[in-house]
Order: C-alpha cells, then structure tokens, then sequence
C-alpha cells in the first residue's frame, strides 16, 4: 500500500466515484488551501498498481486552548475492505497535524468511523451535541433558499467561557465572506448571526451558523430563509433564548471524539458544558 499526499483533482474524483457528489473546485481549494489556522493535511491510499484505496482528510482550527485537527472528508473503496485502509490514513493524519502543532484531534463522526477511531485508534469519546428544531411549514415541501444573500466584512471577535474555536476576524472572513457557498448575516440591534440553507435530513432548512443576541435576532434568522423547518446547535445556558424563538429540542444528536496527539496536551473534557460549537463549526450542511 502506497500512502502520499492526496492532489485536489484526483481526491474529488474519488469522492464523486464513490457517493455520486463532490465538492466544487472552488469549495477545494478555499477549505483546504486558504485555511488561515493551518495546512492542508490531505492524504490518498493506493495499491501498488495504482487503483485507489481511499482517502482522508484534517483541517486545522484554532481553539482557545490552541491549534486542534478536525477529522473530516474520508472516502474507501470497495478495493479496501478489510486492509486496514481507513486506519492507516488516520494514523498518518494524525502524525502530520501532530507535526504541525496540533495538541488534539476532534471529529463529529459517524456510525462507521466512530467504531474505527474509538474502538481501535485510541479516540475518545467527549461529549454528545443536540440538533435543535423550529418548524416553518406544515407540510413539507423540501424547495427553499436564502431570501437575499451576504455576509460583508466581520471586525468582530467572540469568545466564550467553554473551549471553541477561535472567532476573530480572520476565522470569521474566512469561513463566511470569502466561501463558496451563500451566506448571510442577519443584524439586530448589538446582536449579529450568520444563517444559510441546506436540506437536512431530506428538510429544506434555515441553517443558523452564528448566533450572538437574543430570541428577536433568532427570529430574524428564521424569517431569512424560505424553508421547511430551521435547525441550530445550542449550547448549555442558551436554552431559554431558543425556546424563547420557538426552538424546540430533538432526539439527535452527533457523536463528539478527540484525542491527545502529544503527550503534553491537555486533557479532553468530557462535559457538555465544558464546549461551545455552533453549526458553522460543523459543517455539516
């Protein structure tokens, strides 16, 4: 088995011969190459005659406590079942984002890696984090769209009392102004939010990425996206302000792991209250 970086062109092939779908270019080389916590740290599995195995990617995020590696995008073949390929790709992530300064690895994974990582690769499980609801519809339609969209230029900067990642101005133009996909930012008075569509789960969605103000801003956000239902993760002591918009609580909720890469990193809190994600940092839409 050969294992070397993964190139952009061939890594989207895979992902499309694989699931039918992949992201664009553009989406590619924004992500991964512009990226202002990190490296890309993108890496391909091959036979020795050259077939494709698989491929797995990282992408850096700085948190309050320092750099992190986020475990994202795996794709196998079925040329790789029972080799040990999704393993040996990990590993060697974990190793590079190691290299680059990373203290921790951290995945919202799923029923199939989760086994993998936990069960094998010395992957801790953390903490689980609840998708909350608003209904818009009675009858679901699955069309929608943003209303208008854009974002303009962040000068803010938020900070919380749990571990998150870091929101200054740079991480903030990043992942909202300079993306691919639309975006936009709602205002109400002091408060401000980021909101965008997606379906979810076969529900066309109002997606609220961002939140920093009250129940009205929330309101703001739903009104802002022609959709289905919307969808938001709230964090513990923001109950009350989501409730208050007409949120409601699901029976879902995703899967959080990490691991320590280097023997002085920190532990890994294994409280709810003791992290603070909103579905920007996800990206699961």
């Amino acid at each position: 088995m050969i294992v070397e970086p993964a190139g952009r062109d061939g890594f989207l092939a895979l992902m499309h011969e694989t699931y039918g779908e992949a992201m664009s270019s553009a989406e590619f080389d924004w992500w991964f190459d512009r990226n202002p916590a990190g490296p890309r740290i993108l890496t391909e599995a091959r036979d020795d005659d050259g077939t494709a195995l698989g491929a797995l990617a990282m992408s850096c995020a700085r948190m309050s406590q320092g750099l992190a590696a986020f475990a994202v995008h795996a794709v196998t073949t079925p040329a790789s079942r029972g080799r040990g390929v999704f393993s040996t790709l990990e590993l060697h992530n974990e190793q590079e984002a190691a290299r680059a300064g990373a203290f921790w690895a951290l995945g919202f994974t799923n029923p199939m890696a989760g086994p993998i990582l936990v069960g094998k690769l010395g992957w801790e499980d953390v903490t689980s984090l609840r998708i909350w609801v608003r209904p818009k519809r009675l009858r679901k339609r699955v069309q929608g769209s943003l209303r208008q969209t854009g974002v303009g230029v962040f000068t803010d900067r938020v900070a919380y009392d749990a571990h998150h990642v870091v929101r200054d101005a740079g991480y903030l133009n990043w992942r909202y102004a300079d993306s691919p996909r639309s975006y936009l930012r709602v205002e109400d008075g002091g408060g401000w939010a980021v909101v965008t569509h997606a379906v979810w789960h076969g529900y066309s969605s109002a997606v609220v990425c961002e939140a920093v103000g009250g129940p009205k801003l929330l309101r703001r956000c739903v009104q802002a996206v022609d959709a289905d239902l919307a969808v938001a993760m709230v964090n513990p002591g923001e109950e009350r302000t989501y409730l208050a918009a007409g949120f409601a609580p699901t029976p879902r909720t995703i899967r959080f792991i990490g691991k320590r890469l280097t023997d002085d990193a920190p532990e890994l809190p294994k409280r709810r209250d003791a992290w603070h994600f909103t579905l920007g940092d996800l990206d699961f839409f």
